[in-house]
């Protein structure tokens, strides 16, 4: 009878509730989202890799994998540099790199993003502080993250999958809440160096995969000393599968070479 009569109750309060979260017909969302601002994708400037992804949008989670030593850091910085061309600055967390190492990685002039000044590791709660910072003091539209074991004690862990699947919903639910593109570096589980691989190769968690907005995997072509692999192993907003795209390092950074539909 209790719960009837609290059933009875919750009908009655919520037929005329009016809270943000309220329900409402396809036809009033659709009314509210045309009259938000139209924000353009960011392009990386890879002319192959735009048409595969339309550029790269507010709230989407982008996982950036491939072997050790592979070229994830390089395509990440050249998409770094890309974006500042283009006015959009970028805020890193290189974990996996000694800060001068990393800033002199890029050739030439430095381009313009932010970072912190000492980084923290295993703190999600942190890493969201830090990036609202750069979003009010910087504008910062793009985040790139290197790499995703350092944001997490994997020592304590008792389900990896699954306590790592709740790690890349809780950056994607960042993404969409703060309204900036989250790159996320991502290490594969070891493998022979003439395998091309997938994301089902990435290390100790499907979640990243199904959790993502997006999948780039990256390695190197064993047989040459300046080329590499570029696979768009899916694109949830396009629909593109398994496309591949050549890379050579020129001066330092990554350009297109070839594409293989």
């Amino acid at each position: 009878m209790d719960t009837q009569k609290d059933l009875a109750t919750q009908f009655i309060e919520l037929s005329e509730y009016q809270g943000q979260d309220k329900v409402i017909t396809s036809y009033d969302m659709k009314s509210i989202i045309e009259q938000l601002p139209k924000v353009a994708p960011v392009m990386s400037r890879l002319p192959m890799l735009d048409r595969y992804t339309g550029g790269f949008v507010p709230g989407e989670l982008i996982a950036i994998s491939g072997p050790r030593k592979a070229g994830k850091t390089l395509f990440a910085q050249t998409l770094t540099r890309n974006f500042a061309k283009q006015d959009v600055i970028s805020l890193w967390f290189s974990y996996e790199l000694p800060v001068c190492e990393f800033i002199n990685r890029f050739p030439g002039e430095l381009p313009v993003f932010v970072m912190p000044l000492k980084l923290k590791t295993n703190s999600l709660e942190w890493l969201r502080e830090r990036i609202i910072e750069g979003l009010v003091k910087y504008g910062i539209k793009m985040v790139f993250i290197d790499h995703l074991h350092f944001l997490f004690d994997l020592a304590r862990m008792r389900n990896t999958s699954i306590e790592i699947g709740q790690v890349i919903r809780t950056l994607k639910t960042l993404a969409i809440e703060l309204n900036i593109v989250i790159f996320l570096m991502c290490h594969t589980s070891k493998l022979d160096p003439y395998q091309e691989p997938s994301d089902d190769n990435i290390r100790d968690s499907s979640f990243v995969s199904q959790e993502s907005d997006a999948g780039i995997m990256i390695w190197r072509d064993v047989k040459t000393d300046n080329e590499a692999w570029l696979k768009v192993c899916f694109h949830r907003r396009t629909g593109v599968l398994e496309k591949k795209i050549k890379l050579l390092k020129v001066d330092g950074l990554l350009r297109e070479a070839i594409c293989i539909p």
